[in-house]
């Protein structure tokens, strides 16, 4: 009996805590490897004219990014035309950060797989011997999504440059990442701000999709109620 308690106890935070890890990095992907929103992002703060590179072909190194990072390409070689001479777009410097960046991802993916089979183990054995229990675990899955949110929000708000350097310095064992804007096209192409709004689009989806979570867990927990079953 203690043992099925135990299971039952494990199962239900497994189901709390891996579904907003699940749906956290999967909203990632969907913006990460989305070149339509980086095109748009590139209108936004005007990063043809900051590049000096036509659109056309930031669309093409974009590309070479989301395969590169999705691991369908195995490097980061590219060159278009930068103010009317063939040039090669990225730095040693840049490609090697990129290499670290590609592990990042992969992990990640990683990471998301192993926790969506991991919670939809325990979300089957929650269902199997208790359907409130079940419900209740997507319940807090939901509210602690929720918390996540309105502090990275406060974050974000308060001073992303910060935060986001911190994030660098835990994930990353070398200072790759710190390139200069007045020479690496990489960082013309994606500045602070685009960081920004990428992060409040994940943080959007992610919340919404969470949100959603849980009115239907609610839901059905109220209808449990209502009727008298587990």
């Amino acid at each position: 009996m203690k043992k099925k308690k135990y299971f039952k106890n494990i199962s239900f935070w497994a189901v709390a805590m891996l579904l907003p890890i699940v749906i956290l990095l999967s909203s990632l992907e969907i913006y990460a490897f989305n070149t339509e929103f980086y095109l748009k992002e590139f209108e936004k703060h005007n990063i043809e004219t900051v590049t000096k590179i036509e659109m056309k072909d930031l669309n093409k190194i974009t590309e070479k990014l989301i395969n590169y990072l999705k691991d369908e390409d195995d490097n980061l070689n590219i060159q278009v035309s930068i103010e009317g001479a063939q040039e090669e777009v990225f730095g040693k410097r840049e490609k090697a950060h990129m290499v670290d960046v590609k592990i990042l991802f992969q992990n990640g993916k990683l990471i998301r797989n192993i926790g969506a089979i991991l919670f939809a183990l325990s979300l089957l054995y929650n269902f199997r011997f208790n359907r409130k229990s079940a419900y209740k675990s997507l319940l807090w899955a939901s509210l602690f999504s929720l918390a996540f949110v309105v502090l990275l929000v406060i974050l974000i708000q308060i001073d992303f440059y910060k935060y986001f350097t911190y994030f660098h310095e835990i994930f990353f064992v070398n200072d790759l990442w710190i390139l200069n804007p007045k020479t690496d096209v990489l960082l013309q192409m994606l500045p602070l701000n685009f960081f920004i709004n990428i992060s409040l689009s994940v943080v959007g989806t992610f919340l919404g999709i969470m949100m959603m979570v849980g009115v239907y867990a609610f839901y059905k927990l109220r209808k449990l109620n209502r009727v008298g079953t587990n």
